[in-house]
């Protein structure tokens, strides 16, 4: 469930009242980003003194948004040095934003250290031989080291971050998530019944294969 502005829960009087405010301090209609983000965060700050609220970012979204849908309507109660600001037909017709969640994929670039931890099963005559014929069989491409199995977590150091690109973005479907949330436990619980059953070889291999699928995702 998306969370609303704490303000969206004021009466649409009141919602007037610190519009007007706000209006004449120039507090931005339309993208906050697009200008002194800072500047109407505190000038929201203090008009919300009036109504013991602690404003958010997501309030300064909330009032630039009521301000742009709003506009006609705000600017006839406005109007005449605001006589019509208690015009209660007017208010009816203000309309409350609404927020959405959305998903933003993005990208970030850089480089890093690792190391992986594996184990993979060899046949041999002598345990001596064992890591000999592994660089054998890695010479000759009868086996690869990355055909091995994950023992545990793969370690990560040194990042160094060179850039990072926004791309797409998207509404949430609620109600999608809310059915695989449910879905979801639904094999949570059949699944732990069944790793209950399971020897650790076989534990093993099925978290080499979840933590592989991981890191596709």
């Amino acid at each position: 469930m998306t969370e609303q502005s704490q303000f969206s829960k004021l009466s649409k009087k009141q919602l007037v009242f610190i519009a007007a405010k706000l209006v004449d301090e120039d507090f931005p209609i339309g993208n906050p980003y697009d200008d002194d983000f800072d500047n109407a965060y505190d000038t929201l700050q203090e008009v919300s003194r009036y109504f013991s609220i602690e404003a958010t970012q997501e309030d300064v979204e909330f009032f630039s948004k009521f301000l742009q849908i709003n506009d006609e309507i705000i600017a006839e109660l406005f109007a005449n040095n605001r006589k019509e600001m208690k015009n209660t037909s007017l208010h009816e017709q203000l309309v409350i934003p609404v927020a959405k969640s959305y998903n933003l994929d993005y990208k970030v670039m850089g480089s890093c250290s690792y190391t992986n931890y594996m184990t993979q099963e060899f046949d041999s005559y002598d345990e001596e031989w064992v890591k000999d014929s592994a660089s054998q069989q890695n010479n000759d491409g009868s086996w690869n080291i990355w055909d091995g199995q994950e023992r545990s977590e793969t370690e990560y150091d040194n990042f160094e971050e060179s850039d990072y690109d926004y791309e797409d973005v998207y509404e949430i479907d609620e109600s999608k998530n809310r059915n695989e949330s449910v879905l979801d436990k639904l094999v949570i619980e059949n699944t732990s019944e069944v790793i209950g059953s399971l020897d650790k070889k076989t534990l093993i291999k099925l978290k080499s294969i979840i933590e592989s699928r991981l890191r596709l995702l």
